[in-house]
């Protein structure tokens, strides 16, 4: 059993074992980017000091460029497709959360 465990672990060392799509990747890259995200704003909100607090925002900004290249990456590789929102459906989530606001 040890050994047949050890061949295992070498296959995957060697790239033997399963393989992960670019997709796949990518869509990882773009789901820890958006927890990451979440994570830090979080911190930034919750931040007594104003130094530290500037410094969260500045790596947040960072961290939002690069989910944005993701993102970008994958549109344009056909992983990620996004519809249009129909001008009816705009005009109706408009009037209700304006009508809400009053």
């Amino acid at each position: 059993m040890g050994q047949q465990s050890n061949q295992s672990m070498q296959a995957g060392m060697n790239g033997q074992g399963a393989t992960i799509s670019e997709r796949e990747l990518l869509q990882l890259a773009l789901s820890d980017a958006k927890y990451t995200a979440a994570a830090i704003n979080t911190f930034a909100l919750e931040c007594v000091s104003e130094t530290l607090r500037r410094d969260y925002l500045t790596i947040l900004g960072e961290v939002h460029s690069q989910e944005k290249q993701i993102f970008d990456l994958m549109q344009q590789k056909g992983y990620y497709t996004v519809q249009n929102a129909n001008p009816q459906d705009i005009a109706q989530a408009k009037s209700k959360f304006s009508s809400q606001a009053q």
